[in-house]
């Protein structure tokens, strides 16, 4: 059997341009914060992935719930993306035994499949590279049980053969370090292939 071409709704060229094109391609974030209304410096000129107020200017509940350090920054370049808002993250842990318990992960919405296939390739190319010490996927995800949106995930990949919690952070700081740039070069090469 041969697989057709779906033709038709958001999936024909003029569409996928466009979903192409939502993506920021410069760094001017004027107009468009990435922080919440938390931010203390919302909207500076210097802001980056590694301002330390981070933790809790992009949760929706600071007092109580700040982002861990470690994965702040990987939410803060997902956000910075424009097409991908974030809705939960782990830095992941350890447990009692000093083995890895919880992955690190970020939870996040998207209203474009076309944005999770940028997404996947850009951290899967960090992989191919030798960038990343483990392989990271997106994967559909489930919310609270009273949210019917569809939710996502990017997290490692695991095996049998598992790092231990420091080397997959590492991978944190490689993604976050290089996602922007990545996503955009996916997303070029994407277009040049629709034509």
């Amino acid at each position: 059997m041969r697989i057709a071409r779906r033709h038709g709704g958001r999936s024909d060229r003029q569409g996928l341009r466009s979903e192409l094109h939502e993506i920021p391609r410069s760094d001017d974030r004027r107009g468009r914060p990435i922080c919440g209304p938390a931010c203390t410096r919302r909207g500076a000129p210097d802001c980056s992935r590694h301002c330390p107020d981070i933790p809790r200017a992009l949760s929706s509940d600071p007092d109580n719930f700040p982002l861990e350090t470690r994965i702040a920054p990987l939410v803060f370049e997902l956000k910075r993306l424009a097409v991908f808002e974030p809705c939960w993250s782990c830095e992941g842990h350890n447990g009692a035994d000093g083995t890895l318990w919880k992955i690190p992960r970020v939870w996040f919405y998207c209203r474009s499949v076309v944005h999770l296939r940028l997404l996947a390739d850009s951290v899967k190319r960090l992989f191919l590279a030798r960038k990343l010490t483990t392989p990271w996927h997106v994967v559909i995800t489930c919310s609270d049980g009273d949210n019917a949106e569809t939710t996502f995930s990017l997290e490692p990949s695991l095996d049998r053969n598992r790092p231990d919690l420091t080397t997959i952070q590492r991978d944190i700081d490689a993604i976050a370090a290089r996602l922007h740039d990545m996503v955009i070069a996916e997303a070029d090469r994407l277009a040049a292939a629709a034509g």
